[in-house]
């Protein structure tokens, strides 16, 4: 691990790096915490001690980290630190909001929702676009809702930019949701393995340009 959380001046650095360099700060200005469901939240990603504060307040049993596993993070360091201190289990998922979904990630999602001990907090940098996808997921593969019914990807409250680069995953949603309509017995898993056509979807997907500076540049979204 890159970062030393045993010495007081390791810590230091560390907690430099992460509120810093990994933006961290910017959850005391906006924590984009919500409610999915009366067994599941979302936010961006928590302070450590807002970490705390939530975990307790709503007995938190898994956290998933959108960011995946990163031992050249500061901000996982101190995440598996605190996960562990509090006796909660961290799953670490790595996906991505500027690409088509991948069905080998679809999968490992649905795998997750069934393995996973609830309640749970889905968090991962901004709390707008991958949290958007794995809630999104978490509703479809959990709660059971149609893909056409489920709310997670917005602009308000959670600030997801549709037509910005991130829009990729409302478009790949959107087509499927249409083949849904005449082929009703074919689920997402299904469709997204064996029907849908990435590449092609990858090429047709067109973003506005404005959005995508707002989203990927200003804003620095991952």
């Amino acid at each position: 691990m890159r970062f030393n959380l045993k010495t007081p001046w390791g810590r230091a650095i560390a907690w430099l790096h992460a509120m810093l360099v990994e933006h961290n700060f910017t959850n005391l200005l906006r924590f984009n915490f919500h409610r999915i469901s009366e067994e599941a939240f979302r936010s961006s990603q928590p302070t450590m001690w807002q970490l705390r504060r939530e975990v307790k307040k709503h007995g938190i049993k898994t956290i998933v980290n959108l960011k995946g596993m990163d031992a050249d993070s500061a901000y996982w360091a101190f995440e598996s630190e605190q996960c562990a201190k509090l006796g909660i289990h961290l799953e670490n998922v790595e996906i991505f909001s500027r690409s088509i979904p991948d069905p080998v990630r679809l999968r490992h999602a649905k795998e997750v929702f069934e393995r996973i001990e609830y309640p749970i907090w889905i968090h991962c940098k901004a709390g707008a676009d991958r949290a958007g996808i794995y809630s999104t997921l978490y509703q479809y593969f959990r709660e059971h809702i149609p893909i056409e019914e489920t709310d997670q990807l917005k602009l308000w409250p959670y600030g997801h930019i549709r037509h910005s680069s991130a829009g990729k995953i409302d478009y790949y949603l959107a087509l499927y949701a249409d083949f849904h309509k005449t082929h009703p017995d074919i689920g997402l898993l299904e469709w997204a393995e064996t029907i849908a056509d990435r590449a092609k979807m990858e090429r047709e997907f067109k973003s506005g340009g404005l959005a995508s500076f707002i989203n990927d540049q200003l804003l620095g979204r991952e």
